[in-house]
């Protein structure tokens, strides 16, 4: 499952740090009376979940999306890239809400405070958002948060790239995972990061880096236009946004509905959908769909070729893996080769629950129905049960009333949450832990259960 910072942050971008930006963002209304040296600036790009998964370079970013600053009249719309730019945010607590271009989401950040200039990339879908990435400078000690993207030999010796950015360290730099000490060769493509340290430009010297989660093997989504084609079916690349991915002879393609296709398909501006995984500074695809538009029946079977839909979970009949579901009022049917994800992060079939709000994509029969491929949780159901693992992020608070951040959701304690494999007391940031508890109608969970793994 998915971690991060503070209120699980990740990390990056901004002015031209992130590769594929073109234009500025749209200047931002209402801006506060604080002096400037009493506020920050807040910078970023507003990206898809799938796409934002791995900070800045992940892919393009959305447009149109209005970012406020809760409680001011600060906001900005985001650039053809998804670049913004909040100016005069007062030092503090600080909620962010993201409207329009299909969203309608509030994400909160670690609190600012003056003279910092934040960098961010936002992942939304729909009613859910979450900082996949952060980097703070400006004021006092710099931080980085995202995952490690590149380790040497594509980088220097005692160098690797996360969030975005550069990370320099040296012989002085102290590495720790949670109460263990570390080292430089314990770091892994794909593991997430919070380095403490300085940064000149784009370039980050880290005097500490925590690593906050041993999971690499995540799985990696990307969305988007293919741009620079090259190679052949044994050998091939293309860019989606900054994003390179490669693919071979192992690369398994498909068309609408899920029919077979090939890498002959493959053409310059074509839209299609990468599953594959983080490698040194690339994506290896191991499957590609190919978008043709939804609902069309191209194959002449009588069922539209692929469909896709929004809605709340009503009704769950069935048995596993074979369930029945009514989403809207939609009938949806799933299969053992159905996938489920909660902010990208791979969840079972049994993770849905009625009441979530969630993204169906699949296949459209000629009743109607919808035999589900891939089925995304944008949001869980007010006073439902929720169970998440990862880092614990940015733990604060008086026992028994903690707030953490674990996998984008900002979880609290209180005297009645027990504790297993830890205490209250003994709970830190980097520590490995499932959650179980109740969500609340602000998107928070309040922990019923921590256990540190």
């Amino acid at each position: 499952m998915r971690k991060g910072l503070g209120l699980t942050l990740v990390a990056m971008l901004l002015s031209g740090a992130c590769g594929g930006s073109n234009g500025s963002p749209t200047s931002p209304s209402g801006a506060s009376t604080s002096p400037g040296g009493a506020s920050a600036t807040i910078t970023g790009t507003v990206q898809g979940a799938s796409s934002a998964m791995l900070g800045a370079s992940a892919g393009a970013g959305l447009a149109g999306v209005t970012v406020s600053v809760v409680g001011t009249s600060i906001r900005a719309t985001a650039d053809a890239a998804g670049r913004f730019m909040l100016t005069n945010v007062p030092a503090g607590a600080v909620q962010l809400q993201l409207t329009g271009g299909g969203a309608n989401a509030t994400v909160a950040l670690n609190p600012v405070t003056a003279q910092q200039t934040i960098d961010v990339v936002l992942a939304v879908s729909g009613s859910t958002a979450s900082v996949e990435s952060e980097v703070r400078s400006g004021a006092g000690e710099a931080q980085l948060e995202g995952r490690v993207e590149s380790l040497p030999p594509t980088m220097p010796s005692l160098t690797f790239k996360a969030a975005g950015r550069t990370v320099k360290t040296d012989a002085s730099t102290r590495f720790v995972d949670g109460s263990q000490s570390r080292s430089f060769s314990d770091l892994r493509i794909g593991m997430r990061i919070h380095a403490k340290g300085s940064m000149v430009g784009d370039s980050f010297t880290a005097t500490v880096v925590e690593l906050q989660n041993s999971n690499t093997s995540l799985p990696v989504n990307v969305n988007g236009i293919i741009d620079s084609l090259t190679g052949t079916a044994a050998a091939f690349q293309f860019k989606i946004g900054s994003r390179l991915v490669k693919g071979d002879a192992l690369t398994t393609f498909f068309g609408d509905g899920d029919k077979p296709d090939s890498f002959a398909t493959l053409k310059e501006g074509s839209r299609v959908e990468v599953k594959g995984e983080q490698r040194d500074d690339f994506v290896y695809a191991t499957r590609i769909h190919i978008n043709g538009g939804d609902d069309d029946d191209d194959d002449g079977d009588g069922q539209d070729s692929s469909a896709s839909i929004h809605g709340t979970l009503n009704v769950i009949s069935g048995g596993f893996p074979n369930f029945v579901l009514t989403v809207g009022t939609t009938t949806v049917r799933t299969s053992s080769g159905t996938e489920v994800k909660r902010k990208g992060d791979v969840q079972t079939l049994n993770e849905l629950k009625v009441g979530m709000s969630v993204h169906v994509v699949g296949v459209r029969q000629s009743n109607g129905s919808i035999d589900a491929r891939k089925i995304e949780i944008n949001d869980d159901a007010t006073g439902g049960a929720f169970e998440i693992e990862g880092s614990a992020g940015g733990v604060k608070g008086t026992c028994p009333t903690l707030t953490f951040g674990v996998n984008g959701f900002n979880v609290t304690t209180s005297g009645s949450t027990t504790f297993e494999g830890t205490t209250c007391a003994g709970l830190k940031s980097g520590d490995k832990v499932k959650v179980n508890g109740v969500k609340q109608a602000d998107g928070s969970v309040a922990a019923t259960k921590v256990t540190r793994n």
